[in-house]
């Protein structure tokens, strides 16, 4: 773990008065304090900013013995610290129990707080400094269990493991039902400007049910079909009979859907015991490694891409499967069996 040089607050004061400056003199100098803070050595501050080591000492040398203040004397307002300690924990305690999704409202909650102003742009500074990034949120079912997940998950994990392929395979089986739509995603954009993608009505899908290979992901076996019931989880089923001929048993991790309980496959299964279906805890998507291969899906082919007619949007999602094969390395990490578990 490195050494910083400034503090939190002082490095979000250099980091704005750089960025506002005009002063050459003034931002070579900043410049130097947030390359030392990052660890750099006083030979690269130096190549990098085109000035001599003895230039970069001397800047050190007087931050240090001086302090901030009065580094920054003579081309600034003196530093006012603005945030201490006990101010970035507060917000670290906020930022912990609630969402903010701009650097304007936190900036709003800051000044509410403390009566202290700052730019946006001091905001994300603190804020990187603080070890927070700007990413999306992680949906997971309002009714999840932890104490459920946990005790299954402890079992899962070594039963997976532990599996003897020369007499057996395990699956993860769930169904996907791809709309018909563009889907909007992050992409680089030039600043300043705007993208749009064009979009359908979403109102045609296609159905699959699919079950993914534990030990070797880039086994996807699949069936389309009109509807996901209880007969066609039976023609998945087939399949994965017929793909493993030589196996004395099959488990499959699913979920709770009701078809998987009716009594049509509840008969089928019982004249076909290879086949073993493991249910995982109540909502539990987590837990169910083939919706990494869903979202996989649509981020390769869904997202971002327009397709002016069902059929080819439908012959392009079928040809994935066909075609999986492709991405095996992208899958064999994707698809590690680490799991994470949420807490409600």
């Amino acid at each position: 773990m490195k050494n910083h040089l400034l503090s939190i607050p002082e490095r979000v004061f250099v980091e704005e008065a750089r960025a506002n400056t005009r002063d050459k003199g003034a931002y070579m100098k900043l410049s130097v304090l947030v390359m030392l803070d990052e660890g750099f050595t006083h030979e690269l501050v130096a190549t990098a900013l085109g000035i001599g080591i003895g230039t970069v000492g001397n800047c050190r040398g007087k931050y240090e013995k001086e302090g901030l203040d009065k580094f920054l004397d003579r081309h600034y307002v003196p530093y006012q610290g603005r945030l201490d300690n006990d101010q970035l924990l507060a917000l670290e305690d906020e930022l912990n129990k609630n969402l903010y999704a701009s650097c304007k409202q936190i900036g709003t909650w800051i000044e509410d707080q403390f009566e202290i102003q700052y730019s946006e742009s001091a905001i994300r500074s603190i804020l990187r400094k603080l070890g927070y990034a700007y990413k999306k949120t992680s949906e997971v079912p309002c009714k999840s269990n932890f104490k459920d997940q946990s005790e299954f998950l402890a079992q899962m994990v070594p039963f997976i493991a532990e599996t003897d392929e020369s007499e057996e395979s395990v699956y993860f089986m769930d169904a996907v039902h791809p709309q018909h739509n563009t889907r909007s995603d992050y992409a680089w954009i030039k600043r300043g400007e705007e993208r749009t993608i064009l979009t359908n009505t979403g109102r045609q899908r296609v159905n699959i049910n699919g079950a993914m290979n534990a030990l070797h992901p880039q086994e996807v076996i699949v069936h389309e079909a009109e509807t996901i019931n209880a007969q066609s989880t039976i023609e998945l089923l087939k399949k994965l009979l017929d793909k493993n001929p030589d196996k004395s048993q099959i488990y499959i991790f699913c979920d709770n859907a009701p078809y998987y309980y009716c009594k049509v496959l509840q008969e089928w299964l019982a004249l076909n015991p290879k086949i073993m279906l493991l249910h995982l805890p109540p909502y539990s998507p987590n837990l169910n490694l083939i919706e990494r291969l869903w979202k996989f899906l649509r981020k390769k082919i869904i997202n971002l891409r327009f397709y002016p007619n069902f059929k080819d949007f439908k012959e392009t999602v079928l040809n994935f499967f066909e075609h999986i094969e492709k991405y095996k390395d992208e899958l064999k990490t994707l698809m590690a069996p680490n799991f994470q578990l949420f807490s409600v």
